[in-house]
């Protein structure tokens, strides 16, 4: 009869990564190792049960070094993203993938051996005291049930016994048998250090997959995505530029990203052009927004209204240095999720408003018409439709906006007299709402470089 261990992960995600893989490369180890499994069941002799006899537990390991089979449940893969400073004033990127199952769900170990009772008794031991399988994170409880069959679980087993060869093939670290127990202690760094690739008294086998008969049904609403509408970004230097250059910095900060990106604008959210190099019009794609405090530019915010794509997010948080033939300004990231969230000083609930960045309208008055002020006013709440209902009142401060960088630098160096040129007149303003309303608001020509930038006002 078969010996099967029961695991369930009470927080949810099964934390493995595969033997010769790098933890950045997001894979998990699923099934998980024979290997590992001895590993954990030794570790935690040692550690938790040190009474339980020596000699029957190196004799109950030997037993156990007979690939077992697995059912694994239904399961999603994911991952999360940590960035940490590292000594180059930059940033480094670690990925922490994982299985996520659900708080109930069971996954299943079963080996080919007939214990007897008295090793039956030690491996329910170590099975209850285990505390968890693969990273510190995977917490688990174990148990032994030998009555245990898989409903809606994968099968998987070693080549050998596989029943349906056409299935999923994934290799796995295991050990030779019989097992040499010194060789199962030894750590991955000094294996490493030893110049090989594998451990002495070990081998990759190849488990492959049986599909379950039935897929499972979904039990519950599919768990929400956290979706990624923006990006922080602080300038590593000593003296922080003026606010005056706000346009310039956004405009570096837009071609270094579709630098990393590796390809033309053209179709992406960091580009904001469509496919057939038309821009995109309905305001989704991304916004480079300067973080402004006493009129010195402290950070920048790439704010996406809709959702950044996976590979979009990988190139924005791979950019390092924003330069051009002038400055050399490195940055790191500093923050990724909602707007709100991370750049709050752009977001806050609000009724009254005042631009950091001068408003430039994208309209032009009408000759002899059309009297500055009310024209201001009119393309102000012209730009806010349909979305936020028209401010109360419209306030137009005394501050100069001559000194302001008003057009991308990198347009006008190829020539482009739309967004490389800066001939109206500008404003600064402090909008009054009847409610409070969220932003961020950005308004007028180039807004979407931070020109006609509103913060709240409390």
């Amino acid at each position: 009869m078969p010996t099967t261990l029961v695991l369930t992960f009470p927080l949810g995600r099964y934390h493995a990564t595969p033997w010769d893989r790098h933890v950045n490369e997001g894979a998990v180890e699923l099934p998980p190792s024979p290997w590992r499994l001895l590993r954990a069941l030794y570790a935690v002799w040692q550690n938790r049960c040190p009474e339980l006899p020596k000699s029957m537990v190196h004799a109950l390991l030997t037993e156990l070094a007979e690939p077992p089979a697995f059912s694994i449940p239904p399961h999603t893969l994911s991952h999360t993203r940590h960035y940490y400073p590292d000594s180059a004033d930059g940033t480094d990127r670690i990925l922490d993938a994982f299985a996520a199952f659900g708080p109930d769900d069971q996954l299943a170990v079963s080996w080919p051996c007939d214990l007897d009772p008295e090793q039956r008794g030690i491996l329910e031991r170590l099975a209850e005291a285990l505390p968890y399988l693969g990273r510190a994170d995977s917490i688990c409880d174990g148990s032994i049930d030998n009555a245990w069959t898989p409903r809606q679980h994968t099968i998987w087993r070693p080549t050998a016994d596989a029943e349906k060869p056409e299935g999923e093939a994934v290799p796995v670290l295991a050990p030779d048998t019989p097992l040499n127990l010194d060789a199962l202690l030894a750590r991955p760094v000094d294996v490493r250090r030893s110049g090989r690739r594998l451990p002495v008294g070990s081998r990759v086998i190849t488990y492959q997959s049986q599909p379950p008969a039935h897929r499972p049904q979904s039990r519950t609403a599919p768990r929400p995505t956290r979706q990624v509408t923006a990006v922080r970004f602080d300038l590593l230097q000593p003296a922080f530029p003026p606010d005056t250059h706000s346009a310039i910095y956004t405009d570096l900060l837009r071609q270094a990203a579709i630098d990393k990106l590796g390809r033309a604008p053209q179709g992406t959210m960091l580009g904001g052009r469509t496919f057939d190099n038309q821009p995109m019009r309905n305001a989704g794609h991304a916004h480079y927004l300067p973080i402004i405090q006493n009129r010195r530019l402290t950070g920048l915010v790439v704010w996406i209204p809709g959702t950044l794509p996976d590979k979009e997010l990988d190139a924005l948080c791979d950019v390092r240095t924003l330069y051009d033939h002038k400055r050399h300004t490195p940055v790191r990231v500093a923050g990724i999720g909602e707007i709100g969230h991370i750049a709050p000083e752009l977001a806050k609930l609000a009724a009254t408003w005042r631009s950091v960045t001068p408003f430039t309208p994208s309209r032009y008055p009408k000759k002899n018409r059309d009297h500055r002020h009310s024209f201001i006013i009119r393309e102000i709440e012209r730009e806010l439709a349909p979305h936020i209902p028209p401010p109360t009142s419209i306030e137009f401060l005394d501050r100069p906006w001559t000194t302001f960088v008003r057009h991308r630098p990198s347009a006008r160096r190829r020539g482009d007299t739309k967004q490389g040129q800066a001939r109206q007149p500008a404003e600064f303003l402090r909008l009054h709402f009847e409610q409070p309303i969220t932003g961020p608001i950005a308004l007028g020509r180039l807004n979407h470089f931070g020109l006609g930038l509103f913060t709240p006002e409390t």
